[in-house]
């Protein structure tokens, strides 16, 4: 009974330490899908550093293969892997596509796998090199791919596509949970070499699918930006004529008044004062007045103090010339004119009509394109305000009368603008 025993427990013995080799042999010998592709990706990354390309070439196509179970390996990774590599056409096609997703509106993948990121060594690697992108580092890429024996296609395609990652940024902006991508230019420093090497591309290969959005849309985006910019260096003030912004006005101003009412009024001027302000958008602007200074006097006056009649007035004005020292800029609009010296006080609708002459004597110059600037002007202003006198009383030996008149107002203000 002993032995039978004893058998038994050897045999259990024997069975549990099968069960542990085999478990053990499950874990070190038949290593998870995660496992194997992080080890593909550490012999990919020696292998890229030993420069020997046919072990690497075997770990990167075990990647590529199952990138759709899951194994880590972006697309920007493999372009960066092609190029290390020396496979240069199959590279920049991807490089060039990644761009594409960015540059046309109208461009979809027609198949998305996702793809899964894994920021190890051999991301590191990759990344570095290109980390941060500098415009030396660019122009090492092209000049690497120009000496290559790829088509002169391709290099042009790589060079635009190199030089406009450089040039041209993007603003991301969400409305109702609606995602929009805007491209701009963020920097200058390489786009003449993004625009020839474009045009190049473009010409000499008018049917490509990159070639319909960098002629219609991307390249004269960037024509546009980098003409705008090249004329706000050489004049940071010329983007601005015809422009808008906002001023006041304060000055003094002589006058007098002419029609069938000076043949019951004279006048005299007094201590004349005008104050303005103006709102413009492109060329409209849309100014108030308000100023005194003009005594309209009847004949036989009843009291010997003497008040400066005040009108007030709303115009809109348009500018038809704009420089750096001088905007022309004439004017209508409606307002009223008060006789202050009248029996009856006599307050009237006037139409007006009148030029601006602005001398900009000083202007800040702005920090960017579109930056604001404070200019010191000199205003000089002719208006005519045109109206009908009616009146009756003492003034005019209690007769009623009606008569036109046009008060014409010369004056000289100084302003500031904010241009």
């Amino acid at each position: 009974m002993k032995k039978i025993f004893l058998v038994l427990i050897l045999l259990a013995s024997f069975g549990f330490a099968q069960d542990q080799a085999g478990l053990k042999n499950e874990i070190y010998n038949n290593p998870s899908k995660k496992e194997l592709f992080s080890r593909a990706r550490d012999v990919l990354k020696k292998s890229l550093e030993a420069k020997d390309f046919e072990r690497a070439g075997e770990a990167y196509s075990y990647l590529q293969a199952n990138v759709g179970e899951g194994a880590p390996l972006t697309v920007f990774e493999e372009y960066l892997i092609d190029m290390e590599m020396g496979k240069y056409a199959d590279g920049i096609r991807k490089y060039a596509n990644q761009r594409r997703l960015l540059l046309d509106s109208s461009y979809t993948l027609e198949k998305k796998n996702d793809r899964f990121t894994e920021k190890d060594a051999l991301h590191k690697y990759l990344y570095d090199k290109f980390d941060p992108f500098t415009e030396a580092k660019a122009d090492s890429m092209v000049k690497l791919v120009d000496a290559s024996d790829v088509s002169d296609e391709l290099k042009d395609l790589y060079a635009a596509m190199i030089y406009g990652e450089l040039t041209i940024g993007f603003d991301v902006y969400t409305f109702h949970s609606k995602t929009f991508l805007y491209s701009n230019v963020r920097d200058t420093a390489r786009a003449d070499q993004f625009l020839e090497r474009a045009r190049t591309y473009v010409e000499k290969n008018p049917y490509t699918e990159h070639s319909g959005y960098l002629k219609n849309s991307t390249i004269p985006m960037v024509e546009k930006v980098v003409t705008r910019l090249r004329e706000f260096r050489k004049d940071p003030l010329k983007h601005k004529y015809y422009g808008g912004g906002m001023g006041i006005y304060a000055g003094l101003w002589t006058g007098t008044m002419t029609g069938d009412a000076t043949d019951y009024l004279h006048t005299e001027m007094g201590s004349s004062f005008n104050i303005e302000g103006s709102l413009q958008f492109g060329r409209i602007s849309l100014n108030i007045f308000w100023n005194y200074g003009l005594m309209a006097l009847p004949d036989s006056l009843y009291w010997d103090d003497k008040h400066e009649d005040e009108s007030i007035g709303f115009t809109v004005g348009f500018t038809a010339f704009d420089s750096r020292f001088l905007k022309v800029e004439p004017f209508i609009g409606f307002g009223s004119y008060d006789f202050m010296n009248l029996y009856d006080d006599a307050n009237t609708s006037v139409f007006v009509l009148g030029l601006n002459t602005d001398v900009r004597i000083f202007a800040t110059k702005p920090q960017h394109y579109g930056g604001f600037s404070v200019a010191l002007v000199a205003r000089l202003k002719y208006q005519a305000l045109f109206g009908t006198l009616e009146a009756f009383g003492p003034d005019f030996g209690g007769e009623e009368i009606e008569a036109g008149f046009v008060a014409h107002q010369f004056g000289i203000n100084l302003g500031l603008f904010l241009w």
